[in-house]
């Protein structure tokens, strides 16, 4: 496997179950567009510390927090984005990624429009995107935070298959977004 991210597309395009994703009939429509190696959203800087309400959370405390309890090692950075990205790896349960964007909105940047759907994670709008790289056993969740931000689960299995990642990463999804800041 190439790994669950190979630049922040890959990414967009990575609790209670019964708290998850819900309500995802609608398509997305649109085309991907890709965003630079690195990740970064745009040339210009957010103006405020209202338009960053992610500014000071961490990838990987977040992610090991949402994974607390079930066997995982410390989450550790990406490296499609050292800054805003972090992964874990558990033997038989597949890679686990979070990455937390300011500047970028939930929907966009989606990969595989043709296999994503909307819906909502708790009070959140969200986008599931069933194997945004082209490959069997990868679902990505990309979560609203306003302002114009959001936060991305991708679980990646290399062996199982995309509906085993797609309830991994809505699990996941449902207990990430419990730590993000309110929506306001």
């Amino acid at each position: 496997m190439t790994g669950p991210i190979r630049g922040f597309v890959t990414f967009v395009g990575l609790a209670a179950l019964a708290c998850a994703l819900t309500a995802c009939d609608g398509s997305v429509g649109g085309n991907p567009t890709p965003v630079s190696p690195a990740g970064s959203a745009s040339s210009s800087a957010p103006s405020t510390q209202s338009d960053t309400p992610l500014a000071g959370m961490s990838p990987c405390k977040t992610l090991d927090q949402a994974l607390a309890g079930q066997g995982f090692p410390p989450a550790t950075p990406s490296t499609a984005d050292l800054e805003h990205a972090c992964d874990t790896q558990q033997e038989g349960a597949g890679v686990f990624s979070l990455g937390l964007q300011d500047g970028e909105a939930y929907d966009t940047s989606i990969a595989n429009p043709a296999k994503a759907t909307s819906g909502s994670v708790r009070a959140r709008r969200a986008i599931l995107e069933r194997e945004p790289t082209q490959q069997t056993g990868v679902c990505a969740v990309s979560i609203e935070v306003k302002p114009k931000s959001r936060a991305t689960i991708a679980v990646s299995f290399s062996r199982g298959t995309t509906d085993e990642a797609c309830t991994k990463a809505r699990t996941l999804a449902s207990a990430v977004e419990l730590l993000l800041p309110k929506n306001t």
